[in-house]
């Protein structure tokens, strides 16, 4: 009889185990390059692709927005997508804002950017005081180009205009990032990976193409599993 109860409990321990492990939830904050512009979102997003690198252990959630900036005054915001992320109990967030932050023509957030480095922070403090105790992976935004074919001359205007504006925006990310000391918080460089990589870049010269977003995920996905692998603090 206890040979046969143990048996019983030998086949039925690790499904039962199996169901009381929660995957690893991966909330994805951004802009317009989180929400997979230029594509379809739904499978070529880097949010999506990165959700197929996982696998089921994982469950990445998109909560990405065209035109989100940093700055509250604008419309939409990085704040915006606190309250679904904090429902959504994430263990990992990946930050990917600053992009619209350059820009000054249709959307003036450029004049804004005395704010940015407070802003980011107030950003990450409610993202850090997330009962869940995430790990928030702060990507430092992906390259703008010039270089992409098909692209106007007014455009490439506009883009230029932006790229040292661009440069600034990571050397606040970077700073900010020290500032927490490691704890909880971790850069990960989406700009070198696209950089001069005109291929990748749609001919707005701001938006990546299928093959662009999959390299992000590719780039995220060591950074989510390392992440995955501590402990919750």
């Amino acid at each position: 009889m206890k040979g046969l109860l143990l048996v019983i409990l030998l086949h039925v321990a690790p499904f039962a185990l199996a169901r009381t492990i929660e995957p690893i939830r991966v909330a994805c904050l951004g802009d317009s390059i989180t929400a997979g512009a230029k594509v379809d979102a739904a499978t070529e997003s880097y949010p999506a692709q990165l959700q197929q690198m996982l696998g089921g252990g994982f469950v990445v959630k998109n909560f990405g927005t065209g035109g989100a900036t940093l700055w509250p005054g604008g419309k939409p915001n990085a704040l915006d997508q606190l309250p679904a992320a904090r429902t959504f109990g994430p263990r990992i967030v990946i930050v990917n804002f600053g992009i619209n932050d350059t820009r000054s023509r249709d959307a003036d957030y450029w004049s804004h950017f005395l704010t940015f480095t407070p802003e980011a922070a107030r950003l990450l403090d409610n993202l850090l005081a997330l009962p869940s105790k995430p790990t928030v992976l702060l990507c430092l935004p992906t390259a703008l180009s010039i270089d992409v074919p098909g692209m106007s001359e007014d455009r490439k205007k506009i883009v230029a205009e932006r790229l040292p504006r661009l440069a600034k925006v990571r050397e606040k990310w970077r700073a900010l990032a020290a500032s927490y000391g490691g704890h909880r918080v971790k850069i990960v460089d989406l700009h070198t990976v696209t950089e001069k990589r005109p291929e990748l870049i749609n001919a707005d010269g701001v938006h990546l193409n299928a093959a662009g977003y999959k390299l992000l995920a590719e780039t995220l996905r060591p950074h989510a599993v390392e992440a995955a692998a501590k402990p919750a603090q």
